[in-house]
C-alpha cells in the first residue's frame, strides 16, 4: 500500500470566506473518494493546534500501488482539486511512502 500525505498552509482569509473555501475543498475530495480507481482511502483534516509552524490542512490518501498514485496525479478529479486549492495556498509539502518500508541508509 502506498500512502500520500499533503500539507498546506493557506493564505489569510475572512472567516466566512474560509468556511466557503473549506467546504469547496471538502466537496472536491469527497468526489475523489469513489471516483478514482486504486484510491482506497482519503481523509481531509484541519489543524486544531494552531501553533506557529503547523499546516492548515492535511490530505491523507492510501493507494493500491505506485501505479495507482501515478494515475491519480493526472486524474481529472485531482486536477479539479489542484485548480481549487492552488490559489489558496502559500506552502505545500508532500510525502509519498510505501507501508512496510524500512529506513535503511
Amino acid at each position: 500500500m502506498v500512502k500520500h500525505l499533503v500539507m498546506w498552509r493557506l493564505r489569510a482569509a475572512e472567516n466566512g470566506e474560509r468556511a466557503e473555501q473549506l467546504a469547496s475543498i471538502a466537496r472536491a475530495i469527497e468526489a475523489m473518494r469513489n471516483g478514482i480507481h486504486g484510491l482506497q482511502r482519503v481523509e481531509l483534516g484541519r489543524d486544531q493546534s494552531q501553533v506557529s509552524d503547523s499546516a492548515d490542512l492535511v490530505l491523507y490518501c492510501e493507494f493500491d500501488s505506485w501505479a495507482a498514485l501515478q494515475a491519480y496525479e493526472t486524474h481529472p478529479l485531482h486536477e479539479q482539486l489542484k485548480r481549487l486549492i492552488g490559489p489558496l495556498r502559500v506552502e505545500r509539502r508532500v510525502v509519498d511512502y510505501e507501508t512496510g518500508m524500512t529506513l535503511d541508509a
